[in-house]
C-alpha cells in the first residue's frame, strides 16, 4: 500500500512539474513577440497643420516630445500603425508614400530599427524599448518643420 502511495505522490509531482514547465515555455514563446505602435509625426512651428487629415498627437506623445530639446512646439500625427514584431524577423512598414521603416526584435527589449526616407536609408540603430517608454527618431524636412517617428510598446 505504501509503495502505491509513494508512486502516486511521485506521479502527481511529475505531472505538476511537467504542467509548470509547459506553462513557462508557452509564456516564453508569447514573450518573444512585441507589439509596437509606430507613428509618423510632422513637427512644426505653426500652430495648425495645412493638412486637414493631420490631428494633434496623443497626450503621452506630446509630453515626451515636449520634454526633448526640439525647436518645434507643435506635433501632428500623419499616420499610425501597430506592428506585431516577431523575434528575429525583420518587418517592413510603410508609414507614408515617402517614409518606411524596418523593425526587427533582436531579443528581450532590443529592437533594430531602420528608417527610410524617399527610398534611401536615413538611420539604422539598435535600441531597447522598455514597456511604457517611447523611442523618438527624426529627420530634416524643408522649411520650418521636421518629420519624426515614434515607437511605443503597447503589449
Amino acid at each position: 500500500m505504501r509503495l502505491v502511495a509513494s508512486i502516486d505522490m511521485k506521479l502527481k509531482s511529475f505531472i505538476r512539474t511537467a504542467i509548470f514547465l509547459l506553462a513557462m515555455a508557452s509564456l516564453a514563446a508569447v514573450a518573444a513577440d512585441l507589439k509596437v505602435e509606430a507613428q509618423l509625426i510632422w513637427a512644426t512651428s505653426a500652430p495648425t497643420s495645412p493638412n486637414p487629415k493631420h490631428k494633434p498627437v496623443d497626450a503621452d506623445i506630446q509630453v515626451k516630445l515636449a520634454s526633448l530639446p526640439l525647436k518645434w512646439p507643435h506635433f501632428f500625427e500623419e499616420n499610425r500603425k501597430t506592428i506585431d514584431v516577431k523575434e528575429t524577423v525583420t518587418q517592413k512598414v510603410e508609414l507614408s508614400e515617402k517614409s518606411a521603416m524596418e523593425v526587427k526584435h533582436l531579443s528581450g527589449e532590443k529592437l533594430q530599427v531602420t528608417l527610410f526616407g524617399n527610398g534611401a536609408e536615413v538611420w539604422k540603430g539598435i535600441q531597447p524599448l522598455p514597456k511604457n517608454d517611447i523611442l523618438v527618431l527624426g529627420g530634416n524636412a524643408p522649411g520650418d518643420s521636421a518629420w519624426l517617428v515614434t515607437l511605443k510598446r503597447v503589449d
